[in-house]
């Protein structure tokens, strides 16, 4: 994992979300996702644990910063969820934003982690986290933080199946930050976000995720 060739900034952070939403019974999900799989840089797919519904991402190709073209693209992706009446569900549905670590050492990342553990009571209740959305956002014990290393960071973007023999919060991704995403995506995710279709929690939801980041990175705090 390399690191920074430049300054990050907050306009620099390659980040993506996945917006889950359910659809009323009188809407057929699978058609709707069908008919509008060709939107420009964006994936549309069914997802298991919604009753009716479907999860928006942006296609790996389709790097998002934040500038005018990401918030636009957005927008769009809500106005065709609204246009057919889709909505943030009873809580099953969840807003999930990823952040790309490529511009982060292994020793960031770990101040990232710990800096969340330590935090996640504050920021739980600062974005009002449903109850419901426990069961696929849990909070990470505070005892994991002893667990949190970069070498254990690195066997967690390697795949290394040794990570089953050191702490459960290494191999599972159902946290409010999952590392294992990592991995697959060299990113880390942050799950814990009730599901919106209003462009203004997304924004809120984005710059939160991006700031935390760069305030974390060096630890200290």
């Amino acid at each position: 994992m390399p690191r920074p060739k430049a300054k990050r900034t907050f306009d620099t952070l390659r980040f993506s979300i996945e917006a889950e939403v359910e659809y009323p019974n009188t809407k057929d999900s699978s058609k709707l996702i069908e008919k509008h799989r060709i939107i420009r840089g964006w994936d549309i797919s069914y997802d298991g644990s919604l009753s009716n519904g479907s999860e928006y991402k942006p296609k790996d190709k389709n790097k998002l910063y934040w500038n005018e073209d990401c918030i636009d693209q957005i927008k769009e992706i809500i106005g065709l969820i609204k246009a057919h009446k889709g909505n943030s569900g009873n809580g099953t549905a969840g807003l999930h934003c990823h952040i790309d670590m490529s511009q982060f050492s292994y020793k960031e990342i770990c101040n990232i982690i710990k800096a969340f553990i330590k935090q996640q009571n504050k920021i739980y209740k600062q974005f009002n986290v449903l109850k419901c959305r426990y069961d696929y956002a849990q909070k990470i014990p505070k005892n994991t933080l002893k667990y949190i290393t970069e070498n254990n960071i690195k066997k967690v973007k390697d795949g290394s199946d040794s990570c089953r023999d050191i702490n459960e919060y290494l191999y599972e991704r159902q946290y409010g930050l999952n590392i294992l995403a990592l991995e697959k995506y060299n990113t880390l995710e942050f799950r814990f976000f009730n599901s919106s279709i209003q462009i203004s929690n997304i924004k809120r939801a984005i710059k939160f995720c991006l700031n935390f980041c760069l305030d974390n990175a060096k630890g200290g705090k």
